[in-house]
């Protein structure tokens, strides 16, 4: 898994990123889940993050792509191209 990865839904612009958890990286990979949307000229809207397993976070990112969630740029924090 790269170290972040961030998919949105084209209709309603909602934003997940994926972003592994570097600490418990080599003995339990976890993956923390940050759920938000990001708006224009403004920060973004940051509604939750979860805490899973990477198996979990694997299963999740393919069941979005199913649905039609796509790959997109950083929305949010210090990776935004300004």
């Amino acid at each position: 898994m790269q170290r972040q990865g961030w998919l949105q839904d084209p209709k309603t612009k909602n934003t997940k990123r994926f972003h592994r958890d570097e600490k418990s990286w080599v003995r339990y990979p976890k993956v923390f889940i940050d759920s938000g949307r990001p708006l224009p000229n403004e920060h973004a809207l940051l509604k939750s993050r979860c805490y899973v397993a990477l198996r979990e976070a694997e299963e999740e990112w393919m069941k979005l792509r199913m649905k039609g969630w796509r790959k997109v740029r950083p929305q949010w924090g210090a990776d935004v191209d300004v």
